[in-house]
């Protein structure tokens, strides 16, 4: 409102003096015309004025004040361009001033291009008072950081009168740096000659830190900082080149840690993340600087290591690797140990590309886990055989339920003292169409490593305990049928409703079913599992631990235990009568399993010198095929029909 005014008053005064103007001229004019034409010397000298005279006067006069308008309208309009004019260049001047951005105008002509204004941006963005920028050169922005790409860019320009854009570091009056989005342009006079180069600064340090961190975080794990398998796949790119050019080989590792869910289980997942920084930190430390560390994923890291001249020098540094990883990690007063299991390929003769040495060295790392873990193997072509083999394997054995094409057989087991049969222990088999009978060591360890177990294990207990329950509507005489739980089975939170559905279901007595769970999966969560047996016992099922002596029980715990059989592996009944150890193993067992009112059944007895050994050792039962080998249902019901007994 008040800029209005002011422009209103300006204009207002502005007419006064055209007006005055104009009337002078009038006045002045007139009185010439008058003097000229003669008439008023005649009037002073009293003389006879001409009547033409008096209208030659009166025409001039017409003409005075005809130009005088003409001159009122001609001053007043280059007034109001003026005004217009000075408008817009205060307008400009303003926009300038309040502009966000800085910007510079230099001397052209002056041949060092020296500055001659800044705006109030300018010395906001820089730090510089205008005083301390104008008279020199911009150059003193850059500081010593004088090797820039987009500097040549901007010096090209200016030599050719050309704009240019460049993106350039520059610096604050207190020596940081931003980073400057520059515009350049040439301002030319009347002729085309350049005078003057504008320049327009974006300070846009903010916005590239952005654009780094989602770059970084676009091609680096979050939790160690190290490359992830975007990245890696770039550095294993430019390895390849390297090798290429120079005739070097590249090594290529995955790393996996072995169970370190076991470590996120027991002592949570921020004591697995320090832990994973932990072993980001060795791994890098271990390695040299010119070579790649990176995370895949979980648990799993990898090495790119290049210009080596041989398979020895790879080997010595995934020692290294091995041997830092090897020491204890403190995690909150607890030493914890971490293995290893690495696969490792190498440019060029395990592949070509990127994805195959990938695909090969996740092959050998498979073949390392296989191998027991905590070892290292390289890649041989026929691990991606293998591999293929056992996806092919998976995809059969996904639709294996749904076909129909598991069913069980039963191995009887025997009561020493009566030799009676007081149970059949339920077994899988898979008849693929295809594949023919598929040993259960080849699939049983598939399903348990991708869960499918979990709905294999359940059809066994369903059909185990019908079968049992058609035994008893046949007539014959109630036995146990005893069928293995996997580790992952007996993990399933509905486990015990499970069991109690299906023992209704098929109307089986609970007393008639009997568990069997590996020292393993008891041992490694004792104080869940004495919960879900006591469950178990409580609704009746018969419970015993299996494979005994392979593990490592505490004797404290197998007492709270509420199971009523202990099951010798056969790995120590094999030997039983010609190695001591394994001798004493097995009466160790039976004593024990006595001591604590369990019964104990010896598996694997396939030889009378077993047995007899067994007997006298005070055993209970045994299973094999001494007696028996496992049957269908249908000769079982054959065998019990029959009555058969083992002789005492």
């Amino acid at each position: 409102m008040t800029q209005r005014v002011s422009t209103d008053s300006a204009k207002i005064t502005d007419r006064r003096w055209i007006v005055r103007i104009a009337f002078l001229y009038t006045v002045l004019v007139g009185l010439w015309v008058l003097v000229q034409s003669g008439a008023l010397l005649a009037y002073l000298l009293d003389l006879e004025v001409q009547r033409v005279t008096w209208l030659q006067t009166f025409s001039g006069w017409f003409f005075v004040l005809a130009t005088a308008w003409l001159l009122y309208l001609l001053i007043e309009r280059n007034q109001r361009a003026a005004r217009a004019a000075a408008a817009a260049l205060l307008l400009r001047d303003r926009a300038i001033e309040s502009s966000v951005n800085a910007i510079i105008i230099t001397d052209h002509l002056a041949g060092d291009g020296s500055i001659i204004y800044v705006n109030p941006a300018f010395e906001r963005i820089t730090g510089y008072r205008a005083a301390e920028a104008i008279g020199r050169n911009p150059r003193f922005l850059y500081n010593e950081d004088r090797d820039q790409p987009g500097l040549q860019a901007l010096r090209t320009a200016v030599a050719r009168n050309l704009p240019a854009h460049a993106l350039v570091r520059n610096y604050r009056r207190d020596g940081g740096m931003f980073w400057n989005d520059l515009h350049i342009a040439p301002v030319r006079d009347e002729s085309g000659r350049v005078t003057h180069y504008v320049g327009v600064q974006n300070d846009i340090t903010e916005t590239k830190r952005y654009q780094e961190a989602l770059e970084f975080q676009a091609n680096h794990d979050v939790l160690t900082g190290l490359p992830n398998c975007n990245l890696l796949q770039d550095r294993i790119r430019q390895a390849v080149v390297h090798a290429d050019r120079h005739r070097r080989l590249v090594a290529v590792a995955l790393v996996n840690l072995d169970n370190f869910a076991l470590v996120n289980d027991t002592l949570g997942r921020d004591a697995g993340d320090r832990v994973l920084k932990e072993v980001a930190l060795r791994v890098s430390a271990g390695v040299r600087s010119l070579d790649t560390v990176a995370r895949l994923a979980g648990d799993e890291f990898a090495l790119v290591s290049y210009d080596h001249a041989n398979e020895d020098a790879v080997s010595a540094e995934l020692q290294r690797v091995h041997d830092t990883l090897a020491q204890p990690f403190n995690v909150d007063g607890r030493e914890i140990y971490v293995t290893t299991s690495t696969g490792v390929v190498l440019y060029p003769q395990d592949g070509k590309s990127v994805e195959e040495l990938l695909r090969n060295a996740n092959a050998a790392m498979h073949r390392a886990k296989a191998r027991g873990k905590n070892n290292a193997q390289f890649y041989a072509p026929d691990m991606n055989a293998r591999i293929g083999e056992r996806l092919d394997l998976y995809g059969k054995l996904r639709h294996a339920l749904e076909r129909g094409e598991f069913l069980l057989h039963y191995q009887p087991q025997v009561e020493l003292k009566s030799g009676g049969v007081v149970g059949v222990e339920a077994l899988i088999r898979w008849k693929h169409p295809e594949l023919g009978m598929v040993p259960p060591a080849r699939f049983i360890p598939l399903a348990e490593e991708t869960g499918l177990i979990v709905p294999i294990g359940e059809w066994v207990l369903r059909t185990a305990c019908a079968q049992n329950r058609k035994w008893q509507d046949a007539g014959l005489p109630p036995i146990t049928v005893a069928v293995n739980l996997s580790g992952r089975q007996f993990n399933q939170k509905d486990l015990v409703l499970m069991v109690a559905r299906t023992l209704r279901e098929a109307r089986l007595d609970p007393r008639y079913l009997e568990l069997e769970i590996t020292e393993g999966v008891v041992m490694d969560n004792p104080a869940e599992v004495i919960v879900t047996l006591t469950a178990l016992r409580d609704m009746g099922v018969q419970l015993s631990i299996d494979d005994f002596g392979t593990g490592y029980s505490s004797l404290n715990y197998l007492k709270r235990f509420p199971v009523n059989r202990l099951k010798i592996d056969q790995s120590f009944v094999r030997d039983i009568t010609t190695d001591a150890d394994d001798a004493a193993i097995a009466r160790a067992v039976i004593s024990l399993g006595h001591t604590l009112n369990l019964k104990v059944i010896a598996e694997g007895v396939e030889t009378k010198e077993q047995l007899t050994f067994l007997r006298l050792s005070g055993c209970d039962e045994k299973q094999g095929y001494y007696f028996s080998k496992p049957l269908p249902a249908e000769e079982v019901t054959e065998f019990l029909k029959a009555g058969r007994t083992l002789a005492v």
